[in-house]
């Protein structure tokens, strides 16, 4: 491999005509060879920099997609994770609503039955109260039947003893008759009591 370094110089039209005689050492094997070994050395190194910087490349992509599948996998089981979170709360959410439309069953049951029971007593209230009406008019009328046997009871035994006094033959004490009458003589009727004012004036 030659390869001749170029000088700055050359190739300018100006200078055309002043290039420099070259030195007879450069011409010589020596430089040649010692020049091919710098140019060998110079594209070796060129060469393992740019291996070098393919290998780092490729370790750093392999270090971006091995962090990429990572992500990607994490990401894969966090949103499986989340899926299967938001399905639990889906059915935790199912079952207390299942258990609330229970409770408000229940709790419309118990309703009905505390209207039932307000309704019955309601109904014992009324047939109660009807009852204590019923118990009054009873002792009202139980009252007017004691007064109406009691006066009875007067004018049987003031007609008793108007008919013991009118039995009593004549000449006979009749005055206790006479002093129970006269305390029993407005529980006559108005014939007996006739009778009676007849008999007294007959006496006198």
């Amino acid at each position: 491999m030659n390869l001749k370094r170029r000088d700055s110089t050359e190739g300018t039209p100006e200078d055309a005509g002043n290039v420099p005689e070259q030195k007879p050492e450069d011409k010589s094997p020596k430089a040649l060879k010692k020049r091919e070994i710098s140019v060998f050395i110079y594209t070796t190194v060129l060469f393992v920099a740019a291996l070098l910087l393919i290998l780092i490349t490729y370790f750093i992509q392999e270090h971006r997609n091995s962090a990429l599948a990572d992500l990607t996998t994490q990401h894969g089981e966090l949103t499986a994770q989340v899926l299967q979170n938001i399905e639990e709360l889906q059915n935790r959410n199912e079952n207390l609503r299942d258990e609330l439309d229970q409770k408000e069953d229940e709790l419309q049951t118990l309703q009905d039955e505390l209207d039932d029971a307000n309704r019955s007593i309601d109904a014992l209230l009324a047939e109660q109260a009807n009852l204590e009406q019923a118990n009054e008019a009873a002792s009202i009328e139980k009252q007017s039947l004691e007064k109406d046997l009691q006066n009875q009871r007067g004018k049987t035994e003031a007609l008793g003893l108007l008919t013991a006094l009118l039995a009593t033959p004549e000449g006979e004490d009749v005055s206790g008759i006479l002093a129970q009458l006269e305390t029993q003589k407005g529980n006559l009727d108005a014939a007996y009591l006739n009778i009676y004012n007849a008999y007294i004036e007959n006496m006198k």
